[in-house]
């Protein structure tokens, strides 16, 4: 979806608040399908120069599945921005300048602008490595350890040696030769 910035670009140097609502597809992450619902960039736009400077705050719900029972779970997410876009016709000038990929800055072109892939890539930023249900999760509680069963299986067999006792091992060897 496109924000109007036309009020910045008639008083360059003023700052406009914004209040934009966007939608972000369904998103697959680590081969889990995650959606985004109520996707609401908040803050404020200024104009100077060639550039659009927009920041402000990023909230959003993502849904996925608990890592342990695979019960549904929704994910709060809040996040700040500070970004920067070049107006398209000052890219062309300045392209042999810097080494940027296109890819990588944020550009506009006319008086609108398109927020949807720094949402996404904000929002996907923020996600957890692993969704879980909470503290109550019954699986996740299983995996912890017990109290008297807190060490691993392999080193019940081996109390006195440390994980990396047989690379030290190999490092004492090397320094002998």
């Amino acid at each position: 979806m496109l924000l109007d910035i036309s009020r910045a670009l008639r008083a360059p140097g003023e700052d406009f608040p914004f209040l934009h609502r966007d939608e972000i597809p369904p998103q697959d992450v680590f081969g889990e399908t995650i959606t985004f619902h109520d996707v609401l960039l908040s803050g404020h736009y200024s104009f100077a120069g060639e550039s659009l400077h927009l920041r402000g705050t990023l909230t959003a719900m993502a849904d996925g599945v608990c890592g342990g029972c695979l019960q549904p779970v929704r994910y709060p997410i809040e996040v700040e921005f500070d970004e920067i876009f070049t107006r398209q016709s000052r890219y062309a000038q300045v392209e042999e300048e810097n080494f940027l990929d296109e890819e990588e800055r944020l550009m506009f072109e006319g008086s609108k602008v398109e927020l949807s892939h720094l949402a996404l890539t904000l929002a996907v930023l923020e996600l957890p490595m692993r969704f879980t249900c909470g503290d109550a999760c019954p699986a996740l509680d299983a995996m912890q350890p017990d109290d008297e069963n807190s060490t691993h299986a392999c080193q019940k067999d081996m109390p006195d040696q440390h994980p990396f006792s047989a690379l030290q091992q190999l490092l004492t060897k090397d320094q002998e030769v």
